[in-house]
């Protein structure tokens, strides 16, 4: 039972710390021309669709590179075993010859 108070009251404590820290250093600056002044500026003209555009890009960004190196992990794995697959269905088979991770060799690029 405390146990689980503690759990509820702890973060919200924390999270009402934190916005009184907050409201305690914005008042010390008040009528003061500081660096602060101009980061305020910023976030007053940034808004929030481009706070969104830029969310989404780098997410788009970020799940692109990833999905890239989990397709070449998974060409990696599976080469050998296809490979051997289709060599049993053709032993004159020939090789495509890309890498491990199905790229061009860089000696085939011109």
């Amino acid at each position: 039972m405390i146990g689980s108070i503690f759990h509820i009251i702890v973060p919200w404590a924390g999270a009402v710390l934190v916005a009184f820290l907050f409201y305690r250093s914005v008042a010390s600056l008040a009528g003061q021309y500081t660096f602060a002044q101009i980061g305020v500026g910023f976030l007053g003209d940034f808004r929030i669709s481009e706070g969104f555009a830029y969310v989404f890009g780098g997410g788009g960004v970020v799940y692109g590179m990833k999905h890239r190196k989990l397709h070449g992990d998974n060409l990696e794995r599976m080469a050998g075993r296809i490979a051997e697959l289709e060599k049993l269905l053709d032993a004159k088979r020939s090789s495509s010859r890309l890498t491990p991770r199905g790229k061009t060799r860089p000696e085939d690029k011109q």
